[in-house]
């Protein structure tokens, strides 16, 4: 008879249906990690390099700015700032020059317009001076002349109030000159300076009377104005 075998089977471990975990899956989870933070660091690293190479650039050129600077600056000398601060000087005082200049052809204008036939002058002079009430700056011309009688002086005094330039005038020292029976006298009148502007004068010139008043004249010539009688 042979001889019966009994058997037995007894699992080693308990039975589980979840799947088992794959080794190789997990070492390629860490290695995709361990890239990414490569990556960044390099590119961290990077943009810190360029940052660096970039300031150390602007700080290249702004030395070389300030070198060019310094080296024009050289260039110009003390000698050139001298005489460009002296040429500012010169430009201003010709402008502060022209600013206060004036001119008298307005004056003769005036008494070329209001004179009568039968008054004549002898002496033309002008000072600058301040007004006694306003103390307001005004020119005092101060004349001397010959009129046919005083009734003649009393026409001239009419005349000049008629004309805007001539301010307040005063008739004085009246004489007969037995010579010729007329009348000598001694005008005074004031005129308003900004009437004797030369900037305004020259401003008011056509380009043609410019043009003839730039050329110099080698005689100086003497300017009699034309007496002309006003309109009653």
């Amino acid at each position: 008879m042979e001889p019966v075998i009994s058997t037995s089977f007894i699992p080693k471990r308990p039975v589980s249906t979840e799947p088992l975990v794959s080794s190789s899956h997990s070492g390629n989870s860490i290695g995709l990690l361990s890239l990414i933070t490569v990556v960044i660091v390099i590119g961290t690293a990077a943009a810190f390099a360029g940052v660096y190479i970039y300031q150390k650039t602007l700080t290249a050129q702004e030395s070389s700015l300030q070198g060019s600077l310094s080296q024009a600056q050289n260039g110009l000398g003390s000698d050139f700032v001298t005489q460009m601060q002296r040429l500012s000087q010169r430009i201003s005082g010709v402008k502060s020059l022209i600013q206060n200049h004036v001119v008298v052809s307005p004056i003769f204008a005036a008494l070329q317009a209001t004179t009568l036939q039968s008054v004549s002058y002898k002496t033309f002079t002008y000072r600058f001076t301040n007004d006694a009430t306003t103390n307001a700056k005004m020119v005092e011309v101060d004349v001397t002349g010959t009129a046919k009688d005083y009734a003649t002086l009393a026409l001239q005094s009419d005349a000049f109030a008629q004309n805007n330039l001539i301010k307040n005038p005063v008739f004085s020292n009246l004489t007969v000159n037995d010579q010729t029976s007329g009348v000598d006298f001694k005008l005074i009148f004031t005129v308003d300076p900004t009437s004797l502007s030369y900037l305004a004068f020259i401003n008011s010139m056509t380009p043609a009377q410019a043009a003839v008043s730039s050329v110099p004249s080698a005689v100086p010539v003497m300017v009699t104005p034309v007496v002309t009688p006003p309109t009653h």
